[in-house]
């Protein structure tokens, strides 16, 4: 686990957390999940915890490990261990999403408002990436920038239809065009 920490540049707090996690765990049976899977979904939990900007695709990645069984074993973690399911900020995430043309302050401003409506109305629990995907295509659509849900969704690295469902949550709870 370490050595996947360093791989990804996490902060010793990080890892400490990630290894009392792992420990653990090991308790539990996850059924035919491998080890590796484990400490991805540790390694993940520790992040959430510290607010540390890491997705599961990239833990999975690490780990050479799909991301689904990472998931379900994150989910599970979750469950079998009684751990709350930490919110993220997806205002981290923001900033990593690298569109084929450059956005306007203004729209960044605007999906940074969206996020922390969003958040504070308790969608906080989704994928991060896929919040901020969100709210940068919607605050592009209030702004009058021309993106479209599968360009935002590819920079994200999530799927378009992710997207779509977020922005129909996030509609309902404010009014955002």
């Amino acid at each position: 686990m370490n050595v996947l920490a360093r791989r990804l540049n996490l902060s010793r707090e990080v890892m400490k957390r990630a290894g009392s996690i792992f420990a653990d765990a090991s308790a539990i049976r996850f059924g035919m999940v491998r080890r590796p899977a484990v400490a991805a979904a540790a390694l993940y939990v520790a992040c959430r915890e510290n607010k540390v900007p890491v997705t599961l695709r990239e833990l999975a990645e690490a780990t050479g490990t799909g991301p689904r069984e990472v998931g379900r074993c994150y989910t599970a973690m979750l469950e079998r261990m009684h751990i709350s399911r930490p919110y993220l900020n997806g205002n981290r995430y923001l900033h990593r999403l690298t569109l084929n043309r450059p956005l306007s302050e203004e729209t960044y401003k605007a999906s940074e408002e969206i996020i922390k409506r969003a958040t504070d109305a308790g969608l906080g629990g989704r994928n991060p990436m896929t919040l901020a995907a969100s709210a940068l295509y919607l605050a592009c659509c209030s702004v009058g920038e021309k993106v479209t849900q599968a360009q935002v969704a590819e920079a994200a690295g999530v799927g378009e239809e992710s997207v779509r469902e977020c922005c129909k949550a996030i509609r309902i709870y404010e009014d955002v065009p």
